[in-house]
């Protein structure tokens, strides 16, 4: 019976070196998007344009002013058209959403 879980072993310990290491979980990476990835400056302003897409207005980084990103809360002064607007932004699993504009 130790003869055969040895060579078990042996053969396994064999095949090793040629198995493909894959799906290895890192923090920051959620299905290994590129967006994930950024700086958290990034991910805001795509979450601007995003906010300002739904407004259907269409919203360059010429435009954001007083970007201030605190652990999970950040804000933003946006020009949309002739309007000005604060907005506040909060993390929310890996993902930033506006939760308040004034």
């Amino acid at each position: 019976m130790l003869m055969i879980g040895s060579v078990v072993l042996v053969g396994l310990l064999a095949m090793a070196p040629n198995w493909a290491i894959v799906d290895i979980p890192y923090p920051e990476s959620s299905g290994g998007s590129a967006a994930h990835a950024t700086r958290p400056e990034s991910q805001v302003v795509e979450a601007l344009q995003e906010y300002a897409r739904g407004r259907s207005a269409v919203l360059r980084k010429d435009d954001i002013a007083e970007l201030r990103v605190e652990g999970s809360h950040a804000t933003a002064r946006i020009m949309l058209g002739a309007r000005a607007e604060l907005v506040h932004l909060e993390r929310v699993q890996h993902e930033w959403r506006v939760v308040r504009t004034e």
